[in-house]
């Protein structure tokens, strides 16, 4: 898949566009999400080891104990209020590994209305298909 113009041109076999489509929303989420991810890292004067941009069934986003971070693809079919608060969520884990009461503390300090996007993702997310 590519774009010509204003016009995204996919292969005419259905599954070979699905799977072109998502390529291409793949390589657009890395490019959407890592400044993102750099700008919230530096807030929180910390930094990840790196990014991935997966398809996870059931995940938005993760952290590991390394830093090593990963994002669904499908954050880009979402209002980007709900990719900023998916994306504070996770590196808020890089100072924090766990959903305590601190933790959230810290996400809502940075992203204050990150209830009302946890609630969008939890009403919407199943309907983030191509």
């Amino acid at each position: 898949m590519h774009r010509r113009g204003d016009a995204l041109l996919v292969p005419a076999d259905p599954e070979r566009a699905a799977a072109a489509i998502e390529r291409w929303y793949r390589r657009a989420a890395a490019k959407e999400i890592a400044p993102r991810l750099e700008a919230a890292a530096a807030a929180l004067g910390t930094s990840y080891t790196t990014l991935s941009i997966r398809g996870q069934r059931t995940r938005w986003g993760s952290c590991s104990s390394t830093g090593a971070m990963s994002f669904n693809w499908r954050l880009l079919l979402a209002p980007a209020p709900v990719l900023d608060y998916v994306v504070w969520h996770e590196a808020c884990h890089l100072r924090v590994m766990d959903h305590s009461p601190r933790f959230w503390a810290l996400v809502r300090s940075h992203c204050p209305d990150y209830e009302e996007q946890r609630r969008w993702l939890r009403r919407y997310g199943a309907t983030l298909v191509l």
